[in-house]
């Protein structure tokens, strides 16, 4: 079999090459040339925009993987009609995401950046530029793996969560959280984390209208995707006071309206690093090619090695 990365965040392939010599495939960086991907039986991508153009030139393809959770780089409509199937990595980095997304939260609610280095100043001094009140209610948009050990995290903390989901409704009752549609979570809870999936359906999840439901200096939180804010809307809340806080992890384009906060002590933004440490990357390059391997094996009805 042969396998063709098209893009990768490594400069070295190394690790990727010995995993899928010994799936028995052979490894290759893709030259750019269409053409020269019809003989692939995988091709493997993390930023390339695998669209309907692309995939007509895998003749051969049985899979396509991606270094990461995403699959909004794929046109997985295309793909469906090619017969070719579409993976993502899931789950490989959920302490370091789960973990970011609570320091982002729990910082801004706490004002760490505002207060941190203030060596010669009191608790009364913070107190005396505006009250520090308790927030309680939480909201968690979407309940996959990162949703759900974000509120397990929380109620045990002490906090009321609300989560809104479409489909785990039960699951996350039982954990002792409420659940609620997005408009009615948005209206009661001072501090929301968005952990929804990003398709055409929930780009701009977060517009004008649903940032006016929030109560007054509510803290947004996001490590999923940044296009599920509508940019524009955020940063004029932020203008305006109506949001009190914003936690991003993303790389933001050049032209976001989001980039003239970076040095505002409300707004904590960081550069996709949520995902990252030495084991979960490491993790993900291996997953990403094992498991494309394995994928095309079953669909060739080939038995399969335990891992």
């Amino acid at each position: 079999m042969k396998v063709v990365v098209l893009d990768s965040l490594f400069e070295s392939l190394e690790l990727e090459r010995e995993v899928a010599a010994q799936g028995g495939a052979t490894l290759e960086t893709w030259d750019g040339d269409a053409a020269s991907l019809a003989d692939a039986d995988v091709v493997v991508h993390v930023r390339t925009r695998v669209d309907a153009a692309l995939i007509a030139s895998l003749r051969r393809c049985k899979v396509i993987a991606r270094f990461g959770t995403g699959l909004d780089s794929v046109d997985t409509d295309a793909a469906q009609a090619a017969g070719i199937e579409v993976l993502g990595v899931r789950d490989y980095c959920l302490p370091e995401l789960c973990t970011q997304t609570l320091a982002l939260g729990f910082s801004l609610l706490r004002r760490v950046p505002a207060t941190a280095g203030r060596l010669d100043a009191a608790w009364s001094d913070v107190a005396a530029r505006s009250p520090l009140a308790r927030s309680e209610r939480v909201a968690v948009v979407g309940f996959g793996s990162a949703g759900r050990r974000v509120t397990a995290a929380l109620l045990a903390l002490g906090y009321r969560v609300t989560v809104v989901t479409a489909h785990a409704a039960a699951e996350a009752e039982a954990l002792g959280a409420e659940v609620a549609e997005l408009d009615d979570a948005l209206g009661r809870c001072e501090l929301v984390f968005l952990h929804a999936a990003l398709t055409e359906a929930t780009r701009h999840l977060i517009d004008a209208r649903r940032l006016a439901l929030l109560p007054s200096g509510a803290i947004l939180v996001d490590t999923a995707r940044l296009g599920l804010l509508d940019e524009e809307a955020v940063a004029a809340a932020l203008e305006s006071g109506r949001l009190g806080g914003l936690g991003l992890d993303a790389s933001l384009p050049t032209g976001s309206p989001l980039r003239r906060f970076a040095h505002d002590p409300r707004v904590l933004i960081t550069p996709h690093l949520g995902w990252y440490s030495e084991t979960s990357a490491a993790e993900l390059r291996r997953r990403a090619i094992e498991s494309a391997l394995e994928r095309v094996r079953e669909l060739a009805g080939l038995e399969v090695s335990p891992r």
